[in-house]
């Protein structure tokens, strides 16, 4: 009777595990907190950008927006940053992946605090199912991560 039980739990026990996701394996962001201020924080990164051989192709900020038309928000301002001698071989390889790049961050108050939100393109290229632009993607994120890091710490 007892292993009667115990085969019939069996298949349930098994129904029951967590399925694991690529987006759990790889978070697919990064946090940082920021300056003092959102366009503080956006004009230090801009030069640690440039300064990088990053290019900065867009600064857009939400804010100004919004009360262009007339809508108040809090200070966000996006990002949009890339290298298209290292982006233009993910897209080759998967020309969805396009509309990925370049990267964002965005970085925005809230709880009366700066943050910096950068998505990670290595989580990026595995839901497009990247293969061998996985590592440039890797490589990306370290490049990146390392950026904001050292730009937020000065």
């Amino acid at each position: 009777m007892k292993h009667l039980f115990l085969c019939l739990l069996f298949p349930f026990l098994g129904a029951a595990q967590p399925v694991i996701t690529t987006m759990e394996v790889i978070k697919p962001y990064q946090e940082y907190d920021g300056r003092s201020s959102v366009s503080e924080t956006v004009s230090v990164l801009q030069e640690f950008f440039k300064q990088a051989g990053v290019t900065v192709f867009a600064t857009i900020d939400h804010q100004k927006a919004a009360e262009e038309v007339g809508e108040t928000m809090p200070p966000a301002t996006l990002l949009v940053v890339g290298n298209p001698k290292v982006g233009t071989p993910l897209m080759k390889e998967r020309i969805m992946f396009a509309i990925e790049l370049p990267l964002k961050i965005l970085v925005y108050e809230e709880n009366g605090g700066v943050r910096v939100h950068y998505r990670r393109a290595q989580a990026i290229a595995k839901r497009y199912a990247l293969e061998s632009g996985l590592t440039t993607a890797q490589r990306i994120d370290e490049a990146m991560e390392k950026l904001i890091s050292n730009a937020l710490s000065r």
